[in-house]
């Protein structure tokens, strides 16, 4: 694995998907503690203080479809709280690929794609808040420093991460989409819980029962009504 560290950028993502147009090689990785511009899933904004955090993105050349794309999200985001929980307690992953720990939201995934020669480009995006200890204005925000209680070496916590990903990056290749789905819907974020939602601008009250093989979260609300939802369609209130 070749691992880039540049002093400060404006998107990781935006870095490695224009290298990876041209000679980047699979598990390429491009970090940076200082990310000006960073980029959240469905076009939310990434805030991250510097030299405090974690903004890497990693290229993993693919002969993954399309459709399959959705398994690639569920097991990032379950590779990614596994490896976490060796530092941390009461980690989750809310829907579709948050990563939290203690109901405040510690990592942020962003998955870009382009085809390139019969290939895939996965460009696998991710902020992790590391030793950033204020958030303003960000109430369900918290960090590894926060919540463990210590300072952490961020070279030591990007190198074990991607080690990881790494090492378990063979369940993607040989396509356990049923092994991803069942740990995906394991560290499901409140399910089975009761909870609040926002849909369509009113508040209703619903049990996550599961997010199925196309990604879609499924609510169960009054008398067994059970409903299937995209991302944006609903949100959770916590």
């Amino acid at each position: 694995m070749e691992i880039l560290r540049l002093k400060s950028i404006p998107s990781t993502n935006s870095a490695l998907l224009e290298m990876s147009k041209k000679s980047a090689k699979s598990w390429t990785a491009v970090w940076t503690s200082h990310q000006t511009s960073g980029r959240g899933y469905a076009g939310n904004v990434w805030v991250s203080q510097k030299d405090k955090n974690i903004a890497v993105s990693v290229l993993i050349d693919s002969e993954l479809g399309y459709d399959e794309l959705i398994y690639f999200n569920q097991w990032a985001a379950v590779c990614i709280r596994n490896f976490l929980s060796d530092y941390i307690s009461d980690i989750y992953v809310k829907w579709p690929n948050d990563i939290l720990a203690h109901n405040k939201k510690i990592v942020g995934v962003l998955i870009e794609t382009h085809k390139s020669h019969n290939s895939l480009k996965i460009i696998l995006g991710i902020g992790l808040n590391v030793n950033q200890k204020e958030f303003p204005d960000l109430t369900h925000a918290s960090s590894l420093a926060l919540l463990g209680g210590k300072d952490f070496d961020l070279e030591e916590i990007l190198s074990g991460l991607l080690t990881n990903l790494k090492n378990h990056y063979w369940v993607v290749e040989n396509k356990n989409w049923k092994t991803i789905l069942e740990d995906y819907n394991h560290y499901l974020f409140r399910r089975d819980q009761i909870s609040l939602f926002k849909i369509n601008g009113e508040i209703q009250q619903g049990i996550i029962r599961k997010v199925d093989e196309k990604g879609l979260l499924w609510v169960e609300f009054e008398k067994g009504n059970l409903q299937s939802f995209q991302h944006k369609e609903i949100e959770m209130i916590y």
